[in-house]
């Protein structure tokens, strides 16, 4: 099957998704509760006005005057915000966090957006991951982001502080209805006894995905959602030597999936995404965005939305066709990682309709 899996024109495609059944999903969603587990960060903007920077007197350098500052949920925490604004009627969030203040402004972002943080736990031997950026405004309305500050962890959570983690997941999955998990960091929250767990909860007719960069291969029994790069790293242990051609990223995928013991969603970009389940493989175009365009958070909003449609009846195909309406969306809210929302998913369903329409016309 894999040297038959030559081009992406070489496997079926899926077109079938109506706008009827868009409303039908975002309708179906409204009823859904979602539980994130995973890495919780902190994303941070601060705004230096250097139009008004000054040379300081004790060094050679000129300060950043910062004017303004925002603070928002990063990595796992995004995710958590998106399955928000997609409109799921309950959205909890499950991690370790550090007892300090990045920890109470990660969970003072969550309380002002309506997402229940009572499965987190403060762990006092660990910092709150953050990503910190600096942008610098200048002169005619110039902006550049200034290297990123980050706070991290150079150790896993004590063998304890996992069990807990284990125990609120328990608690959380109980009243959910589907369970993302964002594996995202090296030294993150997420460890054996909990990727097990998520199995299990599978295992009990729950809807989970997975997204991880660095250990999509040791789960098993969860669908998980790799982009292309993070499918080809597991299947050939580095990028160095391996082109990510259409034949390659479609042989990880399927390897992938096999080894999973589950379906596998790759996510490839404006190439769209492919589906791989029972050692068939569908894929599944997008409509290209017309820049500027950010893609921070992109893949963020992609999870939400396509384990969203997941646990609201649809196929992984379909689900995955769902998502890339949202993640059209995220990609266009510049300076930010993104969202969608039920509107603005509905819009971008009939934006692209029209544009093939206008296509095969001509």
């Amino acid at each position: 099957m894999e040297e038959e899996l030559l081009s992406l024109s070489s496997v079926p495609q899926y077109s079938g998704l109506t706008r009827g059944r868009v409303i039908e999903i975002l309708d179906r969603i409204s009823t859904l509760k979602a539980g994130v587990v995973g890495d919780g960060c902190l994303d941070m903007y601060w705004h230096a006005d250097m139009t008004v920077s000054e040379l300081s007197r004790e060094t050679p350098h000129h300060n950043l005057p910062v004017i303004r500052e925002q603070f928002a949920p990063g990595a796992a925490g995004n995710v958590a915000a998106n399955f928000r604004e997609l409109g799921c009627a309950e959205v909890s969030f499950c991690s370790i966090v550090g007892d300090d203040w990045r920890g109470a402004l990660l969970k003072e972002a969550f309380r002002n957006r309506g997402i229940d943080d009572s499965y987190m736990l403060a762990d006092p031997n660990r910092v709150t991951p953050a990503y910190c950026k600096t942008i610098l405004h200048g002169l005619q309305d110039a902006q550049q982001e200034a290297p990123r500050i980050d706070f991290i962890n150079m150790d896993a959570p004590y063998e304890v502080m996992q069990r807990r983690l284990v125990a609120e997941l328990d608690r959380m999955a109980a009243k959910v209805d589907i369970i993302g998990a964002t594996d995202q960091l090296k030294s993150g929250a997420i460890g054996t006894a909990l990727r097990d767990r998520l199995r299990y909860w599978a295992g009990k007719g729950k809807t989970v995905v997975i997204d991880s960069r660095e250990n999509i291969g040791k789960y098993r029994g969860v669908t998980v959602k790799p982009n292309e790069l993070e499918a080809l790293r597991w299947c050939y242990g580095s990028l160095k030597f391996h082109p990510s051609s259409e034949h390659e990223i479609m042989k990880a995928g399927m390897r992938l999936a096999r080894s999973v013991e589950a379906p596998c969603c790759v996510t490839m970009g404006e190439k769209g995404a492919l589906w791989f389940e029972n050692g068939h493989v569908t894929h599944i175009p997008t409509a290209a965005v017309a820049p500027p365009i950010d893609i921070v958070g992109a893949g963020d909003s992609f999870t939400a939305a396509f384990l969203s449609a997941l646990g609201a009846g649809c196929a992984g195909p379909e689900a995955a066709a769902f998502a890339h309406l949202a993640a059209a969306v995220s990609v266009r809210k510049l300076g930010r990682a993104g969202s969608a929302t039920p509107q603005e998913i509905l819009n971008r369903f009939d934006e692209t309709a029209k544009l093939l329409k206008t296509y095969q016309s001509q």
